[in-house]
């Protein structure tokens, strides 16, 4: 079967296989993040011909369905096919491999955040854009996905990793890791990346979805970027604000949102997407990038198209279950 899209871009698809892996093995980039059809990234539209559901699409609507939405990772063609998903460029050069790794150093950030610093064997050339993640494979082979911290111009791997409650590799990184551990990376992954498009910048995060705004801010204070930002982290306690932004060679405005009443938290209260509604109203002049709990990407992603924010001006990266 031949997939189109209305980039005028065509490849060879099949049955066995999804659309998007399909456009990933010609060379194509189309937007994607879990793989597993929980966030919706890779959503796009279906305007001629009929797909087979390889597996649940979750992150569907009934209103997405009915205007023949679909999602990427989720389908492969049972006909010739026509969407609108686009080709990044940006992502060409950038090849996923599998690098082993060494843990470097594990900071304790709060009582339930580790910083994970990772060492690259010296000869390795591992390129990535900010933004992107990486799956860590850990004991018995067990695999998470983790979103880089810190710059490509840093030669080490930093990641932010939150505690989960019996979760299989949180007992090792809070409870058995240790300096000099082997681990194995695979990576990058992903399609949350800077695009310059709009003078206005928002982002916007929860818990370690500071993570990846984190590793864009990095860069583009390299870069000495002369667009106006905005940062809104939201979380539930004071003390999980483990990370300030410094970074005196960009105009950025951050604003720390706590989800409930606590004493002496003198900034704003409540969620962190109402928190963007309050200080700027209208978003027609902005670009977003949301990176967190699904439920946070999904609320602030339909708000702001209410407040006149282009779908297509919204870049989110959101946390699922593995």
């Amino acid at each position: 079967m031949l997939i189109k899209t209305l980039q005028k871009i065509q490849f060879e698809g099949n049955e066995e296989q999804s659309i998007l892996d399909d456009a990933l093995k010609a060379g194509f980039f189309f937007e994607y993040s879990c793989k597993n059809g929980q966030c919706g990234v890779c959503k796009t539209n279906l305007l001629e011909g009929e797909v087979i559901e390889l597996q649940a699409q979750i992150a569907l609507s009934h209103a997405d369905r009915i205007n023949q939405k679909i999602l990427s990772c989720c389908c492969a063609p049972k006909t010739d096919i026509l969407i609108d998903a686009d080709d990044l460029k940006e992502l060409e050069g950038i090849e996923v491999k599998t690098f082993p790794a060494r843990i470097n150093k594990i900071e304790k950030k709060t009582e339930q955040i580790i910083e994970l610093e990772l060492r690259l064997p010296p000869a390795t050339n591992f390129n990535f854009l900010e933004g992107q993640f990486v799956d860590v494979i850990g004991p018995a082979g067990i695999r998470r996905s983790y979103s880089l911290a810190n710059s490509a111009s840093n030669k080490s791997i930093n990641l932010f990793i939150k505690k989960v409650k019996d979760g299989q590799l949180s007992q090792y990184w809070f409870n058995e890791a240790s300096k000099n551990d082997l681990l194995r990376i695979e990576g990058p992954k992903g399609t949350f990346f800077f695009r310059e498009k709009k003078d206005h910048v928002v982002f916007l995060a929860t818990g370690t979805g500071i993570a990846p705004i984190k590793s864009i801010l990095d860069k583009l204070s390299e870069l000495s970027s002369e667009l106006s930002f905005s940062l809104y982290w939201g979380n539930r306690n004071p003390d999980d604000f483990f990370w300030q932004p410094d970074y005196k060679n960009l105009n950025l405005k951050y604003t720390p949102v706590l989800s409930r009443n606590h004493e002496n938290w003198a900034d704003k209260i409540g969620y962190v997407q109402n928190a963007v509604i309050e200080d700027f109203g209208n978003l027609e002049s902005v670009q977003v990038y949301a990176c967190g709990s699904l439920e946070m990407i999904e609320s602030a992603k339909e708000l702001f198209v209410k407040k006149g924010l282009e779908e297509k001006y919204y870049h989110s990266d959101a946390f699922v279950s593995s």
